[in-house]
């Protein structure tokens, strides 16, 4: 039993006074938390290969990282030591070094040291995955050696200075992972690297192994999750302090928004988190019994274009149908006010936002038809494209986002959308292929510097994961000088360049950036939606 606060009671019987105390306790945790999605994984849960938001959360969730965010974190200030004690930098910004937690076990009872620090970057780096976050970041680019100082100390030396080194360790695609379970095949990557989903074997169905959870189990069905498991990890180095807060957490995948949210409503689930519809947000926001939190937005939504092949490899069409996006209508149709009209990749509020899409037009259809008339388009001869857009509920209200684009697009009058629909997995392999036209998709932080919004669509190295095949050596030359400059009014001007290089290259199209939402019972705590966009499964807990 836990003390939490002593109260003094005074009673008066016939002219005595008597004292006594009652010692309140803390409420009882439920050993068992449901939480229900109609998110997904992606691909699959190896940090060297995945780069899908909900795979992130669950990798997260079964490893850890040097450091972290702390809970209801507002910038790139908040960060705290993990597998780290400390952490110091050389004076020319070229060294880190981490000071390693000491006693920290993996899962299986292997004991964590700098060793399994380098491995995990020599192997992230060393296969470069093209459809991974080590080829998409630019690891390869910034990190030039991991060393071994000795056991418990381990040192990055970078190609130059970035300003964003800490809060890019900080990211989940840097979780540490157990040898026994990640092995290194080869110097350059093939599939067989990764290590994937293993029907009836959770373990081997990711290599980490110092998070607060173990994967209990994992059920995919035609390359669809059905529901997991996980389960305290005995050997976490915080378990002494109560992490994770809850023993066991099951999450339910659930069609649609509609099913999550009469789950919710019957009490089958104790939180139900990504992705809801604003009509069911606002009709839970009635409910008494439930609790709608709502977070900071730093997630984007924007459209891609294949610019390998007519018609989107040619500029002034990608222009012509940005002119033609209306985002109002967007915003006020799908989102009822509860999104932000966006015209850059850099997120509101983020440093170096500069909102160079409303001089494209928001929308301007005398633009469009301007622009298309140059290629013979006009309204009895439309440009005619496919539209892609996910149905698994990866995102926000797909199918309602696409409507709206397509009408939206449609109204110039010269253009023709055909929208197509895809499961998220599915898209994911559509996209490596390079087989959709054109489609909608979304970005979640990985680390919270503007660099995170811009090097990974626009550098020609950096966007091989998007595999839009767009390349300017202006634009990777901008971006390389910001990347590496630690002066703020430098990269304040640089990426004031980009951003207007942006908007004529039109590598992507930024439509509107959007909070974050969970419905939870009135008794469970441990909710934070915080700018990092990180879900803490491990402080998460229902009171009994």
């Amino acid at each position: 039993m836990t003390i939490v606060g002593l109260a003094i009671v005074i009673i008066v019987v016939a002219g005595v006074i008597g004292y006594y105390l009652t010692i309140p306790t803390t409420p009882a945790i439920k050993d068992t938390l449901v939480m229900g999605t109609t998110d997904s994984v992606e691909t699959n849960l190896d940090p060297a290969h995945a780069y899908d938001y909900f795979g992130w959360e669950i990798i997260r969730s079964l490893g850890a990282g040097l450091i972290d965010y702390e809970p209801g974190a507002t910038g790139p200030g908040d960060i705290v030591a993990d597998l780290a004690t400390s952490w110091s930098v050389s004076s020319d910004g070229m060294q880190w070094t981490f000071i390693l937690r000491q006693g920290v076990k993996y899962d299986d009872g292997t004991e964590f040291n700098a060793t399994h620090v380098k491995y995990t970057f020599d192997r992230a780096i060393g296969m470069a995955d093209p459809n991974g976050a080590f080829v998409g970041i630019g690891f390869g680019d910034i990190i030039q050696d991991v060393t071994v100082v000795d056991t418990h100390t381990v040192r990055f030396d970078l190609a130059t200075p970035y300003p964003f080194f800490l809060t890019l360790i900080a990211g989940q695609e840097c979780v540490m992972v157990d040898p026994k379970y990640a092995p290194m095949h080869g110097s350059s990557w093939n599939a067989t690297d990764s290590i994937f989903y293993t029907e009836g074997d959770p373990r081997a169905s990711n290599p980490v192994g110092l998070g607060p959870y173990t994967l209990a189990s994992w059920t995919r069905t035609g390359g669809k999750d059905q529901s997991m498991k996980l389960v305290a990890n005995p050997n976490y180095w915080n378990a002494s302090a109560g992490i994770p807060k809850t023993k066991n957490i099951i999450i339910q995948f659930y069609q649609s928004s509609s099913t999550l949210t009469l789950a919710m409503e019957n009490g089958e689930v104790d939180v139900a988190f990504r992705q809801l519809t604003v009509t069911d947000i606002n009709t839970m926001k009635l409910n008494t019994n439930l609790h709608v939190w709502e977070g900071t937005g730093t997630f984007v939504q924007y459209l891609c274009m294949q610019e390998r092949y007519w018609p989107f490899n040619e500029t002034k069409i990608r222009q012509a149908v940005g002119a033609a996006i209306n985002r109002t209508m967007i915003v006020n149709t799908v989102f009822q006010g509860q999104a932000q009209k966006l015209y850059t990749m850099i997120p509101i509020g983020m440093s170096y936002h500069k909102d160079v899409f409303q001089n494209l037009g928001d929308p301007n259809y005398t633009r469009t038809q301007e622009l298309l008339a140059g290629y013979g388009f006009n309204a009895t001869h439309k440009l005619e494209f496919d539209l892609y857009y996910e149905t698994t509920g990866h995102y926000p209200q797909s199918q309602q986002q696409a409507q709206v684009l397509k009408a939206s697009i449609e109204a110039s009058g010269v253009i023709t959308v055909n929208l197509q629909s895809l499961e998220w997995p599915a898209m994911g392999s559509a996209r490596n292929a390079g087989t959709m036209e054109a489609w909608i998709y979304g970005w979640y932080p990985d680390y919270l510097d503007p660099d995170d919004y811009i090097q990974p669509f626009m550098q020609t190295s950096g966007q091989t994961w998007l595999n839009i095949n767009y390349s300017n050596p202006e634009m990777d030359q901008l971006i390389e000088w910001a990347r590496g400059n630690t002066t703020d009014s430098v990269r304040n001007t640089l990426y004031g360049q980009i951003q207007d290089l942006m908007i004529i290259d039109c590598p992507e199209i930024p439509i509107y950036q959007g909070s974050a939402y969970a419905v939870t019972s009135l008794k469970v705590k441990g909710v934070y939606l915080d700018i990092t966009q990180n879900w803490r499964h491990w402080l998460l807990y229902v009171e009994q």
